[in-house]
């Protein structure tokens, strides 16, 4: 049985709350942000958000260009949309405004899951994304390594150019924490694929898992071929829960 999220735990809920400065306040004063549970009113916001602020933006889309080819957009799409189904995206707003400053896709993953992309996916970008990210937790196996039978995992962390720079990706990683409690969840592990989030995730205590250097994929599948990516290496990284 796939997870389905308790219907004891309120939602929407507000699971973090912290200041950080204000982009439209030219002296830099700080503001008060909120992260919480994504709504389907604001569904085709975060489409919009992971649309501009993160497919050019994060290694594996970019290099994949799968924001400007057709049948991989179709896909993603539908793999959001799948997320948001789940009641577990989480976004952040600044008090006083709608704008979506940044979010979060969550999903947990179970021991027992057998889901099988492979009848999802066609398009040839997402084939590679999803096989990379594939072999990092296969190759770890993280119920055996931390002795849990499911774990909070993650499709990507955005946050809108505009709010960048203001500590805000740490910020929503810190949510995390108060959300496993809730859910019983005693880790969560992700593959961040950038400097950008391996740095915020590693502020607030994730430890690296595997680090495998972009320019090795090849070495475990010749088409797993990256010349020019823009990160380093991809990091599986996980944070206990007590």
């Amino acid at each position: 049985m796939p997870w389905e999220r308790p219907a004891n735990v309120p939602f929407p809920n507000v699971w973090w709350t912290f200041e950080a400065p204000d982009p439209d306040r030219e002296d830099g004063a700080l503001v008060t942000y909120r992260v919480e549970d994504l709504t389907e009113d604001r569904f085709d916001d975060a489409i919009k958000l992971y649309t501009e602020h993160f497919l050019d933006d994060e290694p594996l889309c970019s290099y994949g260009r799968v924001r400007h080819i057709p049948a991989a957009y179709e896909e993603i799409l539908a793999f959001w949309h799948h997320l948001f189904s789940e009641k577990f995206t989480i976004v952040c707003y600044k008090e006083g405004s709608k704008e979506m400053v940044g979010a979060n896709l969550l999903s947990v993953k179970m021991a027992s899951d057998k889901l099988d992309l492979t009848d999802l996916i066609k398009s040839e970008s997402m084939q590679k994304l999803v096989a990379v990210n594939e072999y990092m937790t296969d190759t770890v196996n993280l119920f055996e390594r931390y002795g849990v039978d499911k774990y909070m995992t993650a499709y990507g962390l955005s946050v809108n150019s505009r709010y960048r720079g203001r500590g805000i990706a740490t910020e929503i990683l810190k949510a995390r924490r108060p959300i496993c409690r809730s859910f019983g969840l005693r880790l969560t592990s992700t593959n961040f694929t950038a400097i950008g989030s391996q740095i915020p995730a590693a502020k607030i205590g994730f430890k690296t898992d595997l680090e495998m250097q972009y320019d090795e994929f090849v070495k475990v599948n010749p088409t797993y071929t990256f010349d020019g990516i823009k990160s380093k290496s991809l990091k599986l990284m996980s944070l206990p829960i007590e």
